[in-house]
């Protein structure tokens, strides 16, 4: 493995530049840092040119992977600043997407485990990335190390690899700056939250620098009180010859978390069973505890203006620990109620306590080894991008005896109206069977954006990749052993075409793919071993402006996302899974980003998206909306400098409704969150930021689980809260 690995390239890290800040270059307070330190702060580019140097974050893929400005690719690409995440005090990455149209939030079973969110209708549970590298792990994301995220919409297999059937999720780390920066911050919050943060830049030579951002924090969720959030994080990076021919960057992230998990509201008669906010199924021993530690290195070398190389190298450590009991109405046969009969009494349900404890350890090895070219070729233009990549990942997983599958009173069941969460577990349970997946990854990709004209541009490209899984499973009480094992090969295109009348208006024409293996979420059963991969594909024409002197970008878009052979039951043997089910979502999506005016900042967008199933083993389910889709959407924020000292931000999101589940069973109504935030800065140094969430303290309900009538939940949104943010910059 290291002989192949060593082949590919040596390790690196780097810097590049985000294009995508065009439309809010004014806006990140970073940003202006790393450029404002030394107007005068050119470096010497490899040609002998003077460039003036600004660093936005370790790895962006927008003029990345993606060699253009947000305007001029091809693509619909939501870029939300560090700027907006402050303002709008987002500590957590799923709070930051919520500005994304097109994204929905997941419960997975039992709680919520981590981040997990559909875009565009399809599940991208294993399309997040940090820094360009695949980061698909059990975990919910801080945003304290956060420069950006940005959200690539639609299959995108020639960047990504597997995944991406919606989209997919790049977390941008924050980079050292060629300024000294020290920010510190204290946040106190109605919901018990105590947080603070420190970022700390300190250049220590000529284009070195060492930065180090670090967060601790204690909090719960509003009006759902019991809910328990303990984390800290410190994340620490180096950069050698900043804006030099070489460029050398080290960064580290650790995160660790120790929360009591929210364990949802159940489904009753196909609602949100009718229960306050605050009502608790879980029990007050739940405990969910992970540990993250990533290394990155990045290093990048420019041959010259045109041409450069960069190699990127990551191991990445994940543990996590979740044991708690999840609302579930069972089975009769197995001591319980059963799901609670068509107009029963709500007095007379009783909900059992699931257990489906779990713990693990994955490893992750990427190296990504990627080359950057323009050239001419007669009076056509080229910028190529093309790279080669390799991972090793594993997953260790403990699966722990699940009393409520033979025994629904284990736990005592509790009442719906009344739950009892201080029931006393029986004991600890043993570990029913082990798991270990490890797989490889090897991939190759070109793309070439080619100039035909002065208003005409043709994007290509390709890829290849090679996935393999060897699974094993030990089944503890019997010792069975299982081993089963899948490879996948495939290539994977990329097309489109781009109109560019003026430099101001883009129109594009776009085609792209994805496919998902068996083993994706590494795991396979007797079902899938022997399963090729889930293939998508998109069609999207889309058109985007740039207006006030360069200040607001507005786009368009329409699409067409199908899935054609989907995992489904065999309808003659529920035992068999077949990919012959057909999937479609067809979309509309509007948004505007950057200036107004000087004072005035917009970030809105808005998604209309018609997903159905077109085929599926379940008849039942065949024209019905699939699961956890809103048909209309729409996020908002808007922020205004009243003064040179006072800025007040308005926004929210809207959802119609949409359903838990393929058969448009479990309903979930649509909603209006509206929040706002002000701020004043007595010095130039303190700022002191006041948000309100949830004003109209509606009760709502985010992210759905629903497999049968028996076993599902939903989570609620948080209340009404408020936060105070103290910030101090030096």
């Amino acid at each position: 493995m290291w002989q192949r690995l060593g082949a590919l390239s040596l390790c690196g890290v780097g810097v590049s530049l985000l294009g995508a800040a065009a439309a809010h270059a004014d806006t990140t307070a970073n940003q202006a840092s790393a450029a404002d330190a030394d107007p005068q702060a050119p470096t010497a580019a490899s040609d002998g040119d003077l460039q003036q140097v600004t660093v936005t974050g370790i790895r962006p893929l927008v003029e990345d992977k993606l060699p253009a400005d947000v305007q001029n690719i091809p693509q619909t690409v939501t870029v939300v600043p560090e700027e907006v995440i402050e303002q709008q005090s987002d500590t957590r990455l799923e709070q930051a997407l919520q500005n994304v149209p097109g994204i929905t939030l997941n419960a997975g079973e039992g709680a919520a485990r981590g981040d997990t969110v559909n875009i565009r209708g399809f599940s991208a549970f294993n399309d997040f990335f940090l820094d360009g590298i695949r980061d698909a792990a059990v975990y919910t994301r801080d945003s304290f190390d956060l420069q950006s995220v940005e959200v690539v919409k639609g299959p995108s297999a020639v960047l990504f690899g597997r995944g991406s059937t919606g989209g997919a999720i790049n977390q941008v780390s924050k980079a050292p700056l060629l300024t000294p920066l020290d920010v510190f911050t204290s946040d106190f919050g109605t919901n018990d939250l105590y947080r603070g943060t420190a970022d700390v830049n300190v250049p220590f030579a000529t284009g070195d620098a060492f930065r180090v951002n670090a967060m601790g924090e204690s909090s719960s969720i509003a009006e759902r009180d019991f809910v328990e959030n303990r984390r800290w994080g410190l994340a620490p990076a180096i950069s050698f010859g900043i804006g030099a021919q070489d460029t050398l960057t080290l960064a580290y992230l650790h995160q660790q978390e120790d929360d009591r998990p929210d364990t949802g509201i159940p489904f009753v008669d196909g609602r949100p069973a009718p229960v306050p906010i605050g009502t608790d199924y879980g029990l007050d021993t739940d405990r969910t505890t992970s540990n993250v530690d990533i290394a990155t290195a990045r290093y990048k070398h420019d041959f010259s203006s045109s041409v450069s190389i960069a190699d990127t190298l990551r191991y990445a450590h994940y543990d996590f620990d979740y044991r708690f009991a999840a609302p579930n109405f069972g089975n009769v046969a197995d001591g319980g109620q059963g799901p609670p009969a068509a107009g029963l009494p709500f007095s007379d349900i009783l909900v059992g306590r699931d257990a489906p404890d779990s713990s693990g350890i994955q490893t992750n090895i990427d190296n990504q080894l990627d080359l950057f070219a323009r050239f001419d070729t007669g009076a056509v233009t080229h910028n190529l991008v093309g790279g080669v990549e390799y991972s090793r990942q594993t997953s260790d997983l403990a699966r722990y005896v699940n009393p409520f599958n033979s025994n629904n009173n284990w736990v005592p069941e509790t009442p719906l109206l009344d739950p009892d969460p201080y029931e006393p577990l029986p004991g600890v349970e043993p570990v029913s069977s082990y798991q270990d997946t490890t797989a490889y990854v090897y991939s190759a990709y070109v793309t070439d954006t080619i100039g035909l004209t002065r208003y005409l541009d043709l994007l290509a490209g390709v890829r290849y990749d090679e996935f393999s899984a060897d699974y094993d499973q030990l089944s503890v009480p019997s010792d069975a052993v299982l081993h089963l094992s899948h490879v996948d090969r495939l290539g994977s295109p990329r097309a489109a075409l781009e109109f560019k009348p003026t430099p101001t208006q883009t129109y594009y024409l776009f085609y792209g793919t994805s496919f998902d293996p068996s083993a994706e979420a590494l795991t396979l059963t007797t079902k899938t071993a022997d399963l090729g991969p889930v293939k998508a594909e998109t069609y999207e024409a889309g058109a985007k402006n740039t207006l006030l002197g360069g200040g607001l970008l507005l786009s368009a878009a329409v699409f067409q996302t199908t899935v054609d052979n989907a995992q489904t039951n065999d309808p003659e043997n529920p035992n068999i899974t077949l990919l012959e089910g057909n999937q479609r979502v067809d979309g509309l999506e509007l948004s505007a980003t950057g200036h107004i005016t000087p004072r005035w900042e917009i970030t809105a967008g808005y998604t209309y998206l018609d997903g159905r199933t077109i085929a599926s083993g379940t008849p039942a389910d065949v024209g019905k909306d699939l699961p956890n889709v809103a048909r209309n959407e729409i996020d908002l924020w808007t922020e205004y400098h009243i003064a040179s000292r006072w800025e007040f931000g308005l926004g929210g999101s809207w959802f119609t409704h949409r359903y838990g589940d393929s058969g448009e069973i479990a309903y979930i109504p649509g909603y209006t969150v509206v929040n706002a935030m002000v701020s004043y800065r007595p010095t130039e140094d303190l700022t002191l930021q006041l948000n309100g969430f949830n004003l109209l303290d509606k009760y709502y309900y985010l992210a759905p689980y629903y497999t049968s009538a028996s076993e599902n939940h939903v989570l609620p949104g948080p209340g009404r809260s408020a936060s105070l943010t103290i910030r101090l910059a030096l």
